[in-house]
C-alpha cells in the first residue's frame, strides 16, 4: 500500500474497530446495569413482542388469583351467615319439639312461640342484611349469580367467536376457508353438523312451555354448552338424559335460546354457501354481532369464569308457621327439617366452590411461575457472560486507543521522507 498523508488508512481502520468495540462495551454495560438482555426492540424485536405478551399473561394471572381469593371471601361470608342460620334453625327445632309435648299448656306454648317467632325474624334478617363489598345484599346478589374472572384472558364464548369470523365493517370477505376453520375451532371438527346440532337444540329449548322433566338430548346439550351452561345443580356435567329441573337456568333463558338459534342459523347458512358475497357476509355478520352483544358477560361466560349462585328461595321461612298448638309444632319440625336440608345443600355448594377456588389459585400460581421463568429466559441478561464480555471489550478498547494513537502518528512519519 502506498504511503499517503491525505488518507490515513490505518487510522480509519482503527477508528472503525474502536467504534465496534465501544458499541459492544456499551451494550454490555446497559445489560449489566438493567439486568435485561432486551432493553429496546432493536435488541430482539421478536423476543420483546413475545415477552410483552407473557407480561400481560403473568399480570393477568396474578389479578385472577386475587379475583379467586375474592370469590373465597364472598363464599365464606355467605357460609358464615348460613352457619348462624343453621344454629338458629336447630334451636327453633328444639323449641318445636318441646312445644309438641302434651304436658305443655296453651300459655306454655304461647311463651315458646314468642321465642320461635323472634328466631324466625332473625332468620329473615340474616338473609336480608348480610352484605359483601359495597353493602349489596349478598344473598340477593348470589341469587342472580356472580361471575368471578379467574383467568388471564376474557372468554369470547361462542357468541364472540362467531362474531369474530365475520368482518362486515367494510363489506369485505375473508377467505371462506378461514371462516370454516374459525367455526370448526369453536364448534368442533364438523362445522356444519355442529352448527345444525346447536341450532336444533336452541329451537327446542326456546319454548317457554318446556316441562321440568324434559330430558336433554345431544342437540340440547350442545345448545346449553354454546351459552356456557355445562353443569347441573349438583356439579355433574350435563349430558343426554339430564332433566331440565336439575339445571340452573337464567330467567331470560328462552330469549337466549332464540337468539342462539338466529346466530347459529346465520353461521350455518354462510358456511354452506359455495361462493359467498359481501351481502352474505353482512347478513351473517349482523346476526352474529347482535347475538354477541346481547350475550356478552352472560351466564357461564366460559372456562375462565367461575359462577357462584345461591337460590335465595331455598331460605324462605314462610312455611314455618307457629308452635302454638301440638299440630302446628309438628308441622314446624317438618318444615325446619326441610329448611335445614336446603341450607346444608347450599353450604355444601359453597364449600365445594371454595375448594375449587383454592385449586384455581394454586394452578394460576403454577402457570404464572413457569411463565415468568420462560419470560426471564427471553428478557434476562446472562450476568456472567456480560461481565466477561465487558472485561474483554475494556481490554480491546485500551488496545484500540493505543493502536489509534500510533496510526495517527503515521502521516508525520511520512513527512520525514521530505526532509
Amino acid at each position: 500500500m502506498a504511503m499517503s498523508i491525505n488518507t490515513n488508512f490505518a487510522s480509519m481502520n482503527a477508528q472503525r474497530n474502536l467504534q465496534s468495540t465501544q458499541g459492544s462495551l456499551n451494550g454490555s454495560l446497559e445489560r449489566l446495569s438493567t439486568g435485561l438482555r432486551i432493553n429496546s426492540a432493536k435488541d430482539d424485536a421478536a423476543g420483546m413482542q413475545i415477552a410483552n405478551r407473557m407480561t400481560s399473561q403473568v399480570n393477568g394471572l396474578k389479578v385472577a388469583q386475587r379475583n379467586a381469593n375474592d370469590g373465597i371471601s364472598m363464599s365464606q361470608t355467605a357460609e358464615g351467615a348460613l352457619q348462624e342460620y343453621t344454629n338458629i334453625l336447630q334451636h327453633m327445632r328444639d323449641l318445636s319439639v318441646q312445644s309438641k309435648n302434651g304436658t305443655n299448656s296453651d300459655s306454655d306454648r304461647t311463651a315458646l312461640d314468642k321465642e320461635f317467632q323472634s328466631m324466625t325474624k332473625e332468620l329473615d334478617r340474616i338473609k336480608d342484611t348480610t352484605t359483601f363489598g359495597k353493602g349489596e345484599k349478598l344473598f340477593d346478589k348470589l341469587d342472580k349469580g356472580v361471575n368471578f374472572q379467574v383467568g388471564a384472558d376474557v372468554d369470547k364464548g361462542v357468541a364472540g367467536a362467531l362474531a369474530t369470523v365475520v368482518d362486515d365493517s367494510k363489506g369485505n370477505l375473508r377467505a371462506r376457508a378461514d371462516i370454516a376453520d374459525a367455526l370448526s375451532a369453536t364448534f368442533g371438527t364438523t362445522v356444519e353438523a355442529d352448527l345444525t346440532s346447536i341450532k336444533t337444540g336452541a329451537t327446542a329449548l326456546k319454548d317457554p312451555a318446556l316441562v321440568s322433566n324434559f330430558a336433554m338430548t345431544a342437540d340440547t346439550v350442545a345448545a346449553l354448552e354454546a351459552v356456557g351452561i355445562t353443569e347441573a345443580k349438583d356439579g355433574t356435567a350435563i349430558a343426554a338424559g339430564t332433566k331440565l329441573d336439575k339445571i340452573d337456568l337464567p330467567d331470560d333463558f328462552a330469549t337466549k335460546m332464540g337468539e342462539l338459534e338466529t346466530a347459529a342459523t346465520a353461521a350455518e347458512t354462510y358456511v354452506k354457501i359455495a361462493a359467498p358475497t359481501a351481502g352474505d357476509m353482512n347478513t351473517a355478520g349482523t346476526a352474529l354481532n347482535d347475538y354477541a352483544a346481547k350475550t356478552a358477560g352472560g351466564t357461564g361466560a366460559g372456562a375462565n369464569t367461575i359462577n357462584v349462585k345461591v337460590k335465595s328461595a331455598d331460605l324462605t321461612t314462610g312455611a314455618l308457621g307457629d308452635i302454638k298448638t301440638e299440630a302446628s309444632s309438628g308441622t314446624a319440625v317438618t318444615e325446619i327439617d326441610k329448611l335445614i336440608e336446603n341450607v346444608g345443600a347450599i353450604r355444601a355448594d359453597l364449600g365445594a366452590t371454595q375448594n375449587r377456588f383454592g385449586s384455581t389459585i394454586n394452578n394460576l400460581g403454577n402457570i404464572a411461575e413457569n411463565m415468568s421463568v420462560a419470560k426471564g429466559r427471553i428478557m434476562d441478561a446472562d450476568i456472567a457472560a456480560e461481565s466477561a464480555n465487558m472485561t474483554k471489550q475494556n481490554t480491546m478498547m485500551q488496545a484500540g486507543i493505543t493502536v489509534l494513537s500510533q496510526a495517527n502518528q503515521m502521516p508525520s512519519m511520512v513527512s520525514q521522507l521530505l526532509r
